[in-house]
């Protein structure tokens, strides 16, 4: 399976709750509104967007983009009882050699706590399995950063092991917690 020649045709998902969809220049606002959250990016990798202008220049357009030659797997988590874009989630990295992907996501703070980035990624995975056919999911996280340990836990992934001081992040080394779901894994528990 070539993950980027599916990734072209990215699809939408709907769960109860969420419709997972492609990003789109409509959704500078909502998607300005968490990556300017100080609270939001203290654990991502990527700094505290300043402008609506950075947030479409530096990730919107680029996606945008990338979804063209199959370099992107960004989807945007869209409440839809609000029909507001409250996040992203995607898969950050792949290789088609090893069959496996890392997943990422992030989450407006007013939204913490509800299960819904759980909902999002549980969609993600069953598209990582079952279309692109993955073997293997990664994801990882801070070690302080509990709420979303307990979302890849949610979602079935099991803990691996910490990395220490892996990841040089706004100025400083940081210890990564490393979780995953195997295809065997997801055939015996979803």
């Amino acid at each position: 399976m070539n993950i980027e020649a599916s990734l072209i045709t990215l699809p939408s998902f709907e769960t109860n709750r969420l419709l997972l969809r492609k990003i789109n220049l409509n959704d500078v606002d909502d998607i300005f509104e968490f990556s300017s959250d100080p609270e939001v990016a203290h654990h991502m990798t990527w700094e505290v967007n300043k402008s609506k202008e950075e947030t479409l220049n530096n990730f919107i357009s680029v996606v945008m983009n990338s979804y063209k030659t199959g370099q992107s797997a960004d989807w945007a988590i869209v409440h839809k009882e609000r029909n507001k874009v409250i996040g992203t989630c995607s898969f950050v990295d792949w290789s088609n050699d090893n069959q496996k992907a890392e997943i990422g996501y992030v989450l407006n703070r007013k939204y913490w706590g509800q299960g819904l980035a759980s909902e999002a990624i549980k969609e993600v995975i069953k598209y990582g399995f079952e279309t692109l056919e993955l073997n293997r999911i990664e994801g990882g996280c801070d070690t302080d950063n509990i709420g979303s340990e307990k979302v890849l836990l949610k979602a079935g992934f099991k803990y691996e092991g910490t990395l220490r001081k892996n990841e040089y992040i706004k100025g400083e080394f940081r210890d990564t917690k490393l979780f995953s779901i195997l295809k065997e894994d997801y055939q015996t528990n979803y």
